[in-house]
């Protein structure tokens, strides 16, 4: 990265990513709440951030002409930019939006029908959850008159979960420095998310602003967002559908046909054969659901967010598989660190010294281990979970480092996996409950911060000055987030009543760890072997793919492919993935590396032009007090 201005981090660039970062935060908890229009940090799309660096891009180009010193460099907007992704990972499923529900639901939800007040409530721990039963009830159906939002009540349970998701966070953040040299240098991963911004903040160099293909892509969703706006403010005015589907097997499965342009633009920097692995595997993975559907061989059993019981044990074999196979493979650069760690010279380009992230990744889990048992897991279960918390961590952050693929989440949740290991009649009572806590921050995980963190440290790439000050920048992020996104959610929860708020958020989702957790204490099972088998299954098969494309330079597969195709969101986005793919192939058969360059500004356009009608609307829906109106999903 080159910049004809000094001091590539500054006061200033922490100031605006800060400021930006509670604009984020407060707004999307408001959006959720209120307005219930397009998601804007749902998952690692990050819509709010490059909806804001895009803006941020123009009034700097403009600042560079008029008024050249006042001018922001680019060091100086990557900042702004990592403060904004790390934001907005934490305030809808990153975290906030399932914590202050979790804590507050589990009491308003309880019903004579649901038995939790036997089977769950007694063995909570009550300094984690709400106990006010008024702040309870006015936080859902809001605040009387003349009442006052009673904070105190809140504030405990909060302070002890504070401490933990920071921990959480830390963790993330030292194995992300701890891996960068390894997947940036020696790997050479894509990141395909990271093209997009770079290329906006270098705007000045490459022009892409006046760029005829970028303007086109631009657009595209650009126009069909305005039409799909002005269709549900008018309703006699014409909308366009995005999303179709084809009934196949009997009509058990529907193959969803969803064009979402930020994936089309996304997937074009991803490498052909994961891009194709991504696409193919899915629709494999359609006719194995459906193949089970139609001869009674397909499990019934619920999981939280596994739609499938068996392909999503066999994507967990194969997403540790993975994982530890990158590990394997990379023993002699941890080696290495290890080894460097106490050199004075150990920093290189790390935002922390070596010593500094292998002490703290220490010093944090055993903090979230020793929370874990005093909430209720026995030893060895807090120690499993833990593994299987960051393996599950670690692997999305891969895929979506290496495929592009923002919107996903993972096949089976650690709690759930837990479960399965040591059976509901080894955890007992109190380890179910300590298992639900975990839905807060480690369950539906479409977006957290160790994967914006990798993206960061990637756009980093070339600069040569001193990257403390970004860690402490990612700090402040993930602070004043927590605290603003959680006052938010209180504030407005009392003001206009939880429950009227968005169903997933306040009612559907705070029932799904309590639900799982009563569900196995009412009929207790030990170990789940059959389970463990389809994962022995999966990881066979992750570990022949693997084998084969290491060994085989034509050997079309990619084994993070076969992994992610059980996944909702994959099944959402496949097609997608498939256009995305098939004119990027074209492209380089037809046009070569030049035409893909010029190319590149099109799709870059795609994922620019829908992430500003999103927010435009918005805005438009703040002003004129409409809610309800959707431009974006996934």
């Amino acid at each position: 990265m080159q910049d004809n201005k000094k001091n590539f981090f500054t006061l200033r660039s922490i100031i605006i990513g800060t400021i930006l970062s509670v604009i984020i935060s407060i707004g999307d908890i408001y959006n959720m709440i209120v307005i219930k229009g397009s998601y804007m940090t749902l998952d690692l799309t990050t819509p709010a951030a490059l909806f804001f660096i895009f803006w941020i891009t123009l009034l700097n180009l403009l600042l560079r002409k008029v008024m050249p010193k006042a001018s922001l460099s680019a060091g100086e907007m990557i900042l702004i930019y990592i403060m904004m992704i790390v934001a907005s990972s934490i305030p809808t499923m990153g975290f906030t939006l399932y914590f202050i529900p979790l804590i507050s639901g589990l009491k308003y939800h309880t019903t004579p029908q649901n038995k939790w007040d036997t089977l769950i409530l007694p063995h909570i721990k009550k300094h984690l959850i709400l106990q006010d039963e008024n702040a309870i009830k006015w936080f859902y159906e809001g605040l009387p008159y003349g009442e006052k939002i009673p904070w105190i009540a809140w504030f405990k349970p909060i302070f002890f979960w504070f401490i933990l998701i920071l921990s959480v966070y830390l963790v993330m953040i030292f194995l992300m420095v701890l891996v960068r040299k390894q997947w940036v240098e020696n790997e050479r991963i894509t990141y395909p998310l990271t093209n997009v911004p770079i290329e906006l903040i270098n705007a000045h160099q490459n022009n892409i602003l006046i760029n005829r293909l970028f303007w086109i892509g631009f657009m595209i969703p650009f126009l069909i967002g305005c039409i799909n706006g002005l269709h549900f403010y008018f309703p006699a005015f014409p909308s366009i559908s995005l999303v179709n589907s084809i009934p196949i097997f009997r009509r058990t499965v529907w193959l969803i046909l969803r064009i979402s342009f930020p994936m089309m633009g996304f997937t074009y920097f991803v490498n052909l054969p994961l891009a194709f692995s991504l696409w193919f595997f899915c629709l494999l993975t359609n006719v194995e659901t459906g193949i089970m559907n139609i001869t009674g061989l397909a499990n019934l059993e619920w999981l939280p967010y596994t739609p499938n019981a068996i392909l999503g044990w066999q994507s967990f074999g194969g997403l540790i598989v993975l994982v530890l196979y990158g590990l394997w493979i990379s023993r002699k650069y941890f080696l290495n660190v290890v080894r460097n760690s106490f050199n004075r010279k150990d920093r290189e380009d790390e935002i922390v010294s070596y010593k500094v992230a292998l002490l703290g990744t220490l010093i944090c889990l055993l903090f979230i281990f020793i929370w874990m048992v005093i909430s209720g897991l026995k030893p060895l279960p807090a120690i499993v979970t833990i593994f299987f918390m960051f393996i599950l961590f670690i692997g999305i952050t891969r895929v979506v480092i290496e495929g592009g693929l923002a919107a996903t989440r993972a096949p089976v949740i650690a709690p759930v996996a837990t479960t399965c290991i040591f059976g509901s009649s080894f955890l007992g009572p109190s380890g179910m409950v300590a298992l639900g806590y975990m839905f807060a921050y480690a369950a539906d995980i479409r977006t957290f911060v160790m994967a914006s963190t990798a993206n960061a440290l990637k756009m980093l790439e070339g600069i040569k000055e001193n990257k403390n000050i970004i860690f402490w920048a990612i700090l402040i992020s993930i602070i004043v987030t927590l605290i603003s996104s959680i006052w938010a959610t209180i504030f407005w929860g009392y003001k206009y009543g939880a429950i009227n708020a968005d169903t997933w958020f306040f009612i559907s989702g705070p029932q799904y760890p309590w639900k799982y957790a009563a569900e196995q204490l009412m009929h207790p099972t030990g170990t789940r072997w059959g389970y463990i088998g389809i994962m022995f299954i999966g990881a066979a098969i992750t570990g022949i793919i693997q084998f084969m494309r290491m060994r085989l330079f034509w050997f079309p597969f990619h084994p993070l492919g076969f992994v992610f195709s059980t996944i909702m969101m994959t099944n959402q986005l496949w097609f997608s993935i498939f256009l995305a793919w098939m004119i990027k192939r074209m492209i380089l058969k037809y046009g070569g590396d030049k035409a893909y360059k010029k190319g590149k500004n099109f799709f870059i356009g795609l994922v620019i032009g829908q992430f500003v009608v999103n927010g435009l609307w918005l805005i438009i829906d703040f002003i004129t007090g409409h809610s309800g109106n959707v431009l974006f999903w996934a």
